[in-house]
């Protein structure tokens, strides 16, 4: 399996040998010598039949233990690397068609597919990037065609659309935080279901609530709180809680200064607020109950 986009089958095994294609990440080669290979390069053939010589870094035998693992910590060494759009696009390609099966089954093959999605993220950052922006306008309009449901365009004051005709220059493609939530909502209490609901929290962007409690509600509603609704022992529910209920202690720490005075039906945002606080360990109501009593009584004065 290759791991590197861009790795060269050569007619030759030497670095200034002809070039006969360049090859994709987790592309699959075979070989007539089934031993192990310790040489510089392997000669491999790929599924059109084309033989030649190809680098050993580069390459994983499939059938050693580890194949998650390896597979994984190239895509985050591609991710966090200067990786270019080529690079990136070879690695959301792969994980689009990969499949539940003998290679990858069950957690693994979740991760592999959440992890899809953090791929083209970085995949349309760096198309939107000043290096490339200029060149990058019909890829950007083949990736909305084709993933409607996953990609989208955000503008600044917080609108998605789907289109990029009569987008304002500061609209950007973005992956829709849906795309993370429908997988953590089908796996709650489950290894990718929490990776996929802290991805969601981090890709939803916080709205900016001003003075508004009831704003804050709701917007907490929609991230930190539906984050421990799902993973209530979750690997970020401490951090997560953490950040709610220092949140909430900014609006109510002074009633003086609380004000109420917003567009939003605040009875209908508190009980609902409060109705999922109430689903929530004891541990939990315990930090957000007494703020959100605050501004209950406050918010709701006759």
């Amino acid at each position: 399996m290759v791991l590197e986009p861009g790795t060269e089958l050569s007619l030759f095994p030497e670095k200034k040998s002809e070039v006969l294609r360049k090859l994709s990440f987790g592309e699959i080669l075979s070989s007539e010598n089934q031993k192990s290979s310790e040489s510089k390069f392997q000669l491999l053939t790929d599924k059109d039949g084309l033989t030649g010589w190809v680098d050993s870094k580069a390459l994983f035998k499939i059938g050693n233990k580890g194949t998650y693992t390896t597979i994984t910590k190239a895509i985050e060494r591609l991710l966090y690397q200067d990786s270019g759009p080529n690079e990136l696009e070879s690695v959301f390609s792969y994980l689009t068609k990969v499949e539940e099966g003998p290679l990858f089954q069950g957690n693994e093959f979740l991760l592999l597919k959440i992890r899809r999605l953090v791929v083209l993220q970085r995949y349309l950052d760096v198309l939107q990037s000043p290096e490339y922006r200029s060149k990058s306008r019909p890829k950007l309009e083949e990736l909305l065609k084709n993933f409607p449901s996953e990609v989208g365009v955000y503008s600044k004051n917080g609108i998605w659309s789907d289109s990029l005709t009569n987008a304002s220059d500061r609209s950007k493609l973005k992956v829709r935080p849906e795309s993370f939530w429908k997988t953590a909502e089908a796996y709650p209490n489950s290894k990718p279901g929490d990776f996929a609901a802290y991805l969601a929290v981090k890709h939803t962007p916080e709205v900016k609530c001003a003075k508004d409690p009831i704003c804050v509600l709701q917007d907490e509603e929609n991230r930190r709180l539906k984050y421990l609704l799902l993973q209530p022992n979750g690997n970020y529910s401490v951090i997560f809680a953490s950040h709610l209920e220092k949140r909430l202690i900014s609006y109510t720490k002074d009633k003086e200064t609380l004000l109420c005075d917003t567009k939003l039906q605040k009875e209908a945002q508190i009980r609902s607020f409060k109705t999922k606080v109430q689903e929530l360990p004891f541990r939990y109501g315990k930090k957000f109950h007494p703020k959100l009593k605050i501004i209950e009584e406050e918010c709701l004065k006759k």
